[in-house]
C-alpha cells in the first residue's frame, strides 16, 4: 500500500504544471538552438578557419542569446502554469495558450530556418528588412518566393519537422489535474514556482545578470564578426535590429580631419582634360557582379565567364572595387549619394530617409545635361525607383518601354540584350551632353540562356549563376559593339561597376566579410582616360564625386568617399555587417563595435582573415579615421544635413556639425 502512494505522489510531481512548463521550455529551448545552429551547417564555406570544436563552443555561447528569446516569446505560458488558479486546465484556456506556445515558437524556429537560406545570398542574418522586402509593394517578390520554394523546397520540409516537434509535446504536456489536488500545499507551490520563474525570466529577458541587457554587439565579444551569426538566433536579431533603429550622436574628437564636403576636386592623373565639349556618362551597374567572376581580377579561374568583360577592363583605368553595402538598397545612396550603409536599418527604409541630399543626376541637370535611369525590371520596383527619381534622374522600365511580342521577356527583366539595345536608341534621340544610369538585373530563370543564345561547350558544368554571368556578358559586348558606331560615343565617358557581389562563392578568398565586398570599378574612354589595373580600392561612395571631376564639374560635392582622380587622395572602404563596423585603407583592415576595435587583419598577405592581429597592432590611425566618418555620418544623418549647405561661403568650412 505505502508502494502505491508513494508511486502516486511521484506521478503527480512529474505531471505538476511547473514540471510540465520546464519540459516545454527545455524542448523549445533545444529546437531554437538547433535551428539556429543549421546555419553553420548548411554554410560551412563561409566559416572557413573554423573547427568543430570552436563552432561547438561558439553554439553553446548562443544559448544565452537564445534564452531571451525564448523568455520574450513564453512570458505567457510561463504565466499560465505558475499562477495558483482553479481553473487553469478549462479546455478553451488550455487550447488558447497552446496556441500560443505553438504559434510563437514556431515563428522563431522558422525565422532561423529562413535565415539559414538568407544568409547563403547576403552573408547576414535576416532583420527587418526581410519583412520590407515583402511588405513594401516590390513587385517580383511573390515569383522570388514561390522560386525559392521550388530550389529549396527540403528546407521547408525540415521547418514542419520542428512544428511537429512542438504539436507531439503540446499533448504530452496538457495540465490533466483534478480539484483533489487543489490543496493548500499546491497554492504554496505554485506561489514559489512563480517567483521562482519571474526571477529567471527577468535574467533570461536581459541575458544574464550583467549592468545592461545584452544586444547584438555583445557576441562581438565571444568571436569575430564573420562568425557571429552561430551565436545569434535570428529573432533576436529581428528584436534587437528594431529596438536599435535610432541613430548615436557621436563627439569623438572636435577637430575632425574628415569632412564629406568636397570642394573644387578636380582631376590631376589617369585623365586628359578636353575642355572642347562636354562629355556624356554612362553608369553601368552589373546586378550582382562581384571580382569572383572576372578573369581579369582572377587570371587562374579555369572558365572565363566574361571574355568580354575582360578585354574592356584592359583598355580601362581599374580599381579594386569595394562596395558599400550587400543589397540594392544599400549600393544607390552609395553610387548616386555617397551615402554609405552604416546603420542596423537600410537608409532608404530608416527614420532618415525623407533627409535632404543631395544627388548625380541632380547635378548633371545643373549643367545642362539631360539625365535617365535604365532599370531592366518593374516600373513600380519602389525603393529603386523612388531614389533614382529623387536624386535627379528620369526614369526608363522595362515593363513601360516593351510592348512587342520579340521584347516580351524585357516585363521581367531578364533580357538584358534588347535592353541594352533600348537604351542605345534613347541616346541617339537625348540631347547632349546626356548622364545616364543602366541598372541590370540578374535572372532567376532556368532555361532563359539557351533560349536567347548558344553557350559554349564548356558551360555544361557551370552553374544557373555562372551562365547568368556570361549571358550577361554577351548582352554586354553587344551593347558596346553597338554604341561605338553612333557619334556619341567617343565623348562619353563609360563607368563599369556593381550594385553587389554574386552570393554564390567558388574562391575561399570572396567567402568572407572582406572579399564578399569585392566588385568591379572602371572608367573607359579611350581618348581621354589612361588605361591601368591600379591595386587601390576605390568604394562606391568615391564614384560620384570621381565622375564630376573627370568631366571638369568642380561643383562643391556631397560624398563620404573621395575622388580617385585626385593624386593627393586617400584610399579608403567602410562598409557595417553583423552589428560591426569594417574600414580599410587596402593594406590593413580594422572591425570595430564603433567605441574599440575587435579585429585587425593584414589583408594584403591575409585575404582569408585567418589571423587577427588586434592584440599585437593597433592601426591606431585607422581607428580615428573610422571615428571621424562614424561621427560625420551619425551627426549628419540625425541633423538633416546630408548635403551642402548651399548658404555657406564656398560650401566647405562653414557647412560643417563639428564640435
Amino acid at each position: 500500500m505505502s508502494n502505491y502512494y508513494t508511486r502516486k505522489k511521484k506521478d503527480r510531481w512529474l505531471v505538476s504544471p511547473l514540471m510540465l512548463l520546464t519540459f516545454r521550455l527545455l524542448i523549445a529551448l533545444l529546437l531554437l538552438s538547433v535551428s539556429r545552429w543549421m546555419i553553420y551547417v548548411f554554410n560551412m564555406p563561409f566559416f572557413q578557419g573554423l573547427t568543430l570544436l570552436e563552432a561547438l563552443k561558439l553554439y553553446l555561447v548562443g544559448l544565452r542569446f537564445d534564452l531571451v528569446v525564448l523568455a520574450y516569446l513564453n512570458i505567457p505560458l510561463i504565466l499560465y502554469y505558475c499562477l495558483p488558479f482553479r481553473n487553469a486546465n478549462h479546455k478553451a484556456l488550455q487550447k488558447t495558450i497552446d496556441i500560443i506556445y505553438i504559434l510563437a515558437n514556431s515563428i522563431a524556429i522558422m525565422l532561423n530556418v529562413i535565415d539559414i537560406l538568407y544568409f547563403r545570398f547576403i552573408g547576414k542574418s535576416v532583420t527587418s528588412e526581410l519583412f520590407e522586402f515583402f511588405g513594401n509593394g516590390n513587385v517580383g517578390s511573390g515569383s522570388l518566393a514561390v522560386q525559392i520554394f521550388f530550389d529549396y523546397w527540403y528546407m521547408i520540409v525540415i521547418g514542419l519537422l520542428y512544428v511537429i516537434v512542438l504539436i507531439v509535446v503540446t499533448r504530452w504536456t496538457k495540465l490533466r489535474h483534478g480539484n483533489d489536488q487543489l490543496t493548500s500545499q499546491w497554492y504554496w507551490g505554485q506561489i514559489a514556482g512563480l517567483l521562482v520563474f519571474a526571477f529567471l525570466t527577468i535574467i533570461a529577458c536581459r541575458g544574464g545578470l550583467q549592468a545592461r541587457p545584452i544586444n547584438a554587439s555583445t557576441a562581438l565579444r565571444y568571436t569575430t564578426p564573420q562568425n557571429a551569426p552561430i551565436i545569434l538566433n535570428t529573432p533576436f536579431s529581428i528584436i534587437k535590429g528594431a529596438s536599435s533603429s535610432s541613430l548615436q550622436e557621436y563627439h569623438f574628437t572636435d577637430h575632425p580631419s574628415f569632412s564629406p564636403i568636397h570642394y573644387l576636386d578636380t582631376a590631376n592623373r589617369c585623365i586628359l582634360p578636353d575642355d572642347s565639349i562636354p562629355d556624356n556618362l554612362v553608369l553601368i551597374i552589373l546586378d550582382s557582379y562581384g571580382q569572383e567572376m572576372s578573369s581579369y581580377y582572377n587570371p587562374c579561374l579555369q572558365h572565363r565567364f566574361t571574355p568580354f568583360l575582360d578585354s574592356l577592363l584592359n583598355n580601362s583605368l581599374t580599381f579594386d572595387g569595394m562596395a558599400n553595402g550587400l543589397r540594392s538598397v544599400e549600393s544607390l545612396p552609395a553610387l548616386l549619394s555617397g551615402i554609405p550603409s552604416l546603420m542596423d536599418t537600410y537608409f532608404l527604409t530608416s527614420p532618415f530617409r525623407s533627409n535632404d541630399i543631395d544627388g548625380l543626376g541632380t547635378q548633371f541637370k545643373k549643367h545642362g545635361y539631360q539625365t535617365s535611369f535604365f532599370h531592366s525590371g518593374y516600373s513600380n520596383t519602389i525603393d529603386v525607383a523612388s531614389f533614382a527619381k529623387r536624386v535627379g534622374f528620369d526614369l526608363y522600365f522595362g515593363r513601360a518601354e516593351y510592348n512587342t511580342t520579340t521584347d516580351r521577356e524585357i516585363d521581367s527583366g531578364y533580357v538584358k540584350v534588347p535592353f541594352l539595345q533600348h537604351a542605345i536608341r534613347i541616346f541617339d534621340t537625348a540631347q547632349t551632353p546626356f548622364a545616364s544610369v543602366i541598372f541590370t538585373t540578374s535572372s532567376p530563370r532556368r532555361n532563359l540562356y539557351a533560349e536567347c543564345f548558344d553557350l559554349p561547350s564548356e558551360s555544361q558544368v557551370w552553374s544557373r549563376f555562372e551562365k547568368s554571368v556570361y549571358y550577361t556578358d554577351c548582352a554586354l559586348r553587344d551593347f558596346f559593339v553597338q554604341a561605338s558606331t553612333k557619334d556619341w560615343y567617343d565623348n562619353t565617358l563609360f563607368v563599369i561597376t556593381a550594385n553587389h557581389v554574386n552570393a554564390e562563392h567558388y574562391h575561399p578568398k570572396y567567402n568572407n566579410i572582406w572579399g564578399m565586398y569585392k566588385i568591379p570599378v572602371a572608367f573607359f574612354q579611350p581618348k581621354r582616360v589612361t588605361p591601368k589595373k591600379t591595386s587601390e580600392i576605390a568604394q562606391q561612395t568615391d564614384l560620384n564625386v570621381s565622375i564630376l571631376s573627370a568631366l571638369g564639374m568642380t561643383d562643391t560635392v556631397f560624398s563620404f568617399g573621395r575622388n580617385v582622380f585626385d593624386s593627393l587622395s586617400t584610399p579608403a572602404s567602410i562598409s557595417y555587417l553583423n552589428h560591426c563596423y569594417h574600414y580599410s585603407d587596402g593594406k590593413y583592415l580594422i572591425q570595430s563595435d564603433g567605441l574599440k576595435t575587435v579585429g585587425v587583419y593584414r589583408i594584403d598577405t591575409d585575404s582569408l582573415l585567418q589571423n587577427n592581429l588586434v592584440g599585437h597592432i593597433q592601426c591606431r590611425d585607422l581607428h580615428d579615421e573610422l571615428s571621424e566618418r562614424l561621427q560625420e555620418h551619425n551627426n549628419r544623418m540625425i541633423h538633416n544635413l546630408l548635403h551642402v549647405n548651399k548658404e555657406a561661403p564656398n560650401g566647405q568650412t562653414e557647412d560643417t556639425i563639428h564640435y
